[in-house]
């Protein structure tokens, strides 16, 4: 008889697409509750619902009681989340349930990067929902280290129901290709959503320390511009125009890492950088900040090269290193292509597929 799960997410759930292909081997039959408007294949029930991803009572008050009315109606085996707000709205609203959740805390975004009054009052809340559930998972997934110190830290976790998964996995079937690294232009690739958080004006200072010290790298900004603020806007991306190249939002990133001879992302915080696998695989060395959700995965000079975080100056020292050392970049490449095998969906799959059957069976 096959077990029922259900995979709770946001607008990004149809990243869970490939885990369930997995699942699904496991004899599992995965439901998929998300706000993504992506297509989903006809083996798996996806239900688009309503979730609000900022501070909302009112609409997630509306959440909880659609969880309530959908999990009434529906039976599954095992609930798992992947998303900020389902992590503690979805067991808020089962508590009298006992239907076994898990969840994937993926990261914990501006909330916890922001000491403005607003945010440390969100961050009191965000704890304070956590306590009151915490009773209720059956296992909480971290992605990082510093992640899980946290909910430990702040007793939002037992001592004993919690796992580190590093990274939602990549599926390493799909990459089939290798960078050749050949270009005439030294070319960096970055792809992210274009926030401040995501160490964009550094890129952008970077680019054109770089352009003054007579280096004419080729710089490509990859993603849709998510912040119109004092910090990052319009009229600062276009005043860089000169220096990079902003290619918004694309379909065809994997031709883009392909055609790249460097990925550079200088975040400040991540939960698990995956990006940073997918570069790894197409055989790209890296650069990046020393930072959470990155460190769990590039090392200094084996995968690639770790930079201070908001140091636009030692950002571009690392460019111009890394471009005109070629034995320095083969040597990353190739660490990359090896140690992001680790990392591979199915070696994922297996762990989650392990903490779901102890689940179902507690």
């Amino acid at each position: 008889m096959k077990k029922r799960i259900c995979l709770i997410g946001g607008e990004d759930v149809h990243k869970r697409i490939a885990l369930s292909r997995y699942l699904i081997e496991a004899d599992f039959d995965v439901t998929i509750l998300g706000t993504s408007t992506n297509e989903f294949p006809d083996d798996i029930t996806y239900i688009q619902y309503n979730l609000v991803r900022h501070f909302s009572p009112v609409a997630d008050r509306k959440t909880i009681q659609w969880y309530r009315r959908y999990f009434s109606e529906n039976q599954f085996d095992l609930i798992h989340t992947f998303d900020t707000k389902p992590a503690f709205l979805v067991p808020w609203a089962l508590k009298k349930s006992s239907i076994p959740i898990c969840r994937t805390i993926t990261g914990l975004g501006t909330i916890f990067m922001s000491d403005k009054p607003f945010y440390y009052l969100l961050r009191e809340t965000y704890y304070f929902l956590h306590r009151r559930v915490k009773h209720r998972v059956f296992k909480t997934v971290f992605q990082n280290y510093d992640d899980c110190e946290l909910y430990k830290s702040h007793d939002l976790i037992t001592k004993d129901n919690y796992e580190l998964i590093f990274s939602s996995g990549i599926e390493l079937k799909s990459i089939t290709r290798k960078a050749p690294r050949n270009n005439t232009r030294f070319t960096f690739v970055f792809v992210a959503r274009l926030v401040y958080e995501k160490g964009v004006i550094n890129l952008l200072e970077a680019a054109r320390i770089c352009r003054n010290k007579g280096h004419d790298f080729r710089i490509q900004l990859i993603g849709p511009l998510e912040e119109d603020s004092k910090r990052l806007n319009q009229s600062i991306l276009d005043h860089y125009k000169n220096d990079v190249e902003i290619l918004g939002q694309r379909d065809d990133v994997y031709d883009l890492l392909c055609d790249a001879d460097a990925f550079v992302l200088p975040t400040f915080r991540e939960g698990f950088a995956r990006v940073l696998l997918e570069a790894a695989a197409f055989g790209l060395p890296i650069i990046a900040t020393n930072v959470t959700g990155v460190r769990e995965f590039v090392r200094h000079e084996k995968e690639g090269l770790l930079v201070t975080v908001k140091n636009s100056d030692a950002l571009a020292e690392a460019m111009i290193r890394l471009a005109t050392d070629k034995a320095l970049a083969l040597h990353l490449a190739e660490n990359a292509l090896k140690h992001v095998e680790k990392f591979s969906l199915e070696n994922v799959s297996k762990q989650y597929i392990n903490i779901f059957n102890e689940a179902i069976n507690q």
